[in-house]
C-alpha cells in the first residue's frame, strides 16, 4: 500500500511531526527498531538502514525533522569517525543540547542532567509497574527520587533565587524547550542490548558525562573569577560541590545494579570504554592538573592525543589556584570539591573491582580495576601555571 504526499506540504505524512509528537512516525519507528533488542542486535539489514537514513540527509537540511533525524541515527554512521564510547552514549545529542545554551552552559547541562534522570525515573517507573520483580527497581526510584529532588533545588542564581526545578518548569510550559528536552531524551535512551538493567548503567554515564563538564567548566570560572569577584567566584566552587556530591548521589543509584545484574548486557556495550571520555579526563586536568602517568593513554586513543598538547598541560588547575587562598569560603570549597570527587574514585575503584570478574578483560584495553586504582590518588598531577593554558578547549563540552 503507498502512502501519498500530502498536497499542502507534498511531504510523505510519515515525515510529518504529529501534534504532541517530537518524532515523526517514520523516526519513532527507526528508534522503535534501535530500541526493541538494543543497537548491538541489529541485523545488517538494519544497521544498514539506520546508517542510510543518516548519511544520505542532505548537508544543507537545516529544518526541525532533518535536526531530529541526524539526532537519532548519528551513532549508526558509516561516513563519521565515531569513537565506540561516543556512539555508545550519545554524547554528540548532549553537545547539540548544550549549544542551545551559548550564555549559561552550566543552566544548560543542569537541565540536561535533571531530563536524563527524569527519564530514567519513568521508564523505571514503567517496568516496575509492569514486574514488581524488577531487580532492585523499589530502591532504585527511591534513589533516583531522592537525588533529583537535590538537582532541582540546586540554586543556580543566587540573586533571583533561580533553581534547577524552575528550568524544568520552564521547560514544560516553552514550546522550544519542551522540545529540546523531549528530543534530549529520545535521543539518548539507546541501551545496546534488551536488558532493562542497562537502562541505569547507560544513564548513570551519561549523567555523570554532564557533571564531569559542569565541574570543568565551575573549576575554570571559579579560578578566573577569584581574584576580581571573589563572591561569585565562591558561588561558582560552591555550585562545583554540589555536582562533585551529586556524582556520588548518581553512583549510589547504580549501586542498586548487581554484579550479575552487569553482567546480563556488559558484553553488548563491546570497546565502549570510559577511559575514552573526554570530558573526564578533561575535568581532572581542570580541577588537580597534567598526570604524566596518562601521557601513553592519551597518545593511544586518537581524539585524546589533544590532552597531550603543551597548552593543557601549562595549564593552572583549581587546586593550584586555591592552594594559598586566604578566604575561608574558598578554602572550604575547595575542601568540598576535592573530598567528594575522591569519595568518588574511590567508589569508582570499588565498582570496577566488584563488578568486573578477575577473568574478564576491560573493555578500553586497560587492566581494568588495576587501572582505576593507579589514578585514585591525585598526587602524580603536574599543575601548570599558565590560567589561560587550554582554553576554551577545557571550558566546553567535549565529545567526537
Amino acid at each position: 500500500m503507498s502512502v501519498e504526499a500530502s498536497p499542502v506540504t507534498g511531504r510523505d505524512p510519515r515525515d510529518c511531526v504529529l501534534p504532541g509528537h517530537v518524532l515523526t512516525p517514520r523516526q519513532e519507528g527507526l528508534a522503535e527498531l534501535q530500541r526493541e533488542r538494543g543497537r548491538a542486535r541489529l541485523e545488517p539489514a538494519e544497521a544498514e538502514l539506520l546508517a542510510a537514513a543518516h548519511d544520505t540527509i542532505p548537508p544543507e537540511a537545516d529544518d526541525e525533522v532533518s535536526e531530529a533525524l541526524r539526532l537519532l541515527t548519528r551513532p549508526l554512521s558509516r561516513d563519521l569517525q565515531i569513537p565506540e564510547y561516543y556512539r555508545y552514549t550519545c554524547m554528540h545529542v548532549y553537545g547539540w543540547f548544550l549549544d542551545r545554551f551559548p550564555d549559561d552552559p552550566v543552566a544548560g547541562a543542569l537541565l540536561a542532567l535533571h531530563t536524563t534522570l527524569a527519564d530514567l525515573a519513568a521508564v523505571e517507573r514503567v517496568a516496575w509497574l509492569k514486574n514488581a520483580q524488577v531487580e532492585g527497581g523499589d530502591e532504585r526510584i527511591k534513589r533516583l527520587d531522592e537525588t533529583i529532588a537535590t538537582v532541582c533545588g540546586t540554586v543556580i542564581d543566587p540573586v533571583l533565587g533561580v533553581r534547577v526545578g524552575d528550568l524544568a518548569d520552564r521547560a514544560a510550559v516553552d514550546p522550544a524547550l519542551n522540545r529540546r528536552t523531549a528530543l534530549l531524551a529520545e535521543c539518548t535512551r539507546f541501551p545496546r542490548s534488551d536488558k532493562h538493567q542497562e537502562n541505569i548503567f547507560l544513564r548513570t554515564v551519561q549523567a555523570c558525562e554532564n557533571l564531569f563538564f559542569l565541574i570543568r567548566r565551575l573549576s575554570v570560572e571559579t579560578a578566573a573569577l577569584k581574584e576580581g569577584f571573589p563572591a561569585r567566584a565562591a558561588f561558582r566552587l560552591d555550585l562545583a560541590g554540589v555536582c562533585a556530591a551529586l556524582l556520588n548521589d548518581v553512583f549510589h543509584v547504580l549501586l542498586t545494579l548487581t554484579p550479575d545484574g552487569f553482567m546480563t548486557f556488559r558484553d553488548y556495550t563491546g570497546a565502549a570504554s570510559a577511559v575514552q571520555s573526554l570530558n573526564y579526563h578533561a575535568m581532572e586536568i581542570a580541577v588537580y592538573g597534567y598526570d604524566p602517568r596518562k601521557h601513553e593513554v592519551f597518545g593511544s586513543v586518537d581524539h585524546l592525543t589533544v590532552l597531550n598538547s603543551p597548552e593543557v598541560r601549562d595549564h593552572l588547575p583549581l587546586s593550584a589556584a586555591l592552594a594559598d587562598t586566604a578566604d575561608e569560603r574558598l578554602a572550604e570549597g575547595w575542601q568540598r570539591v576535592d573530598r567528594s570527587l575522591a569519595k568518588w574514585r574511590g567508589g569508582h575503584y570499588r565498582f570496577a573491582r566488584t563488578y568486573l570478574p578477575s577473568d574478564t578483560p576491560a573493555s578500553g584495553g586497560t587492566d581494568g580495576a588495576a587501572y582505576v586504582k593507579r589514578f585514585v590518588k591525585k598526587d602524580a598531577c603536574v599543575a601548570g601555571a599558565d590560567p589561560f593554558g587550554g582554553l576554551p578547549l577545557l571550558s566546553g563540552f567535549l565529545y567526537r
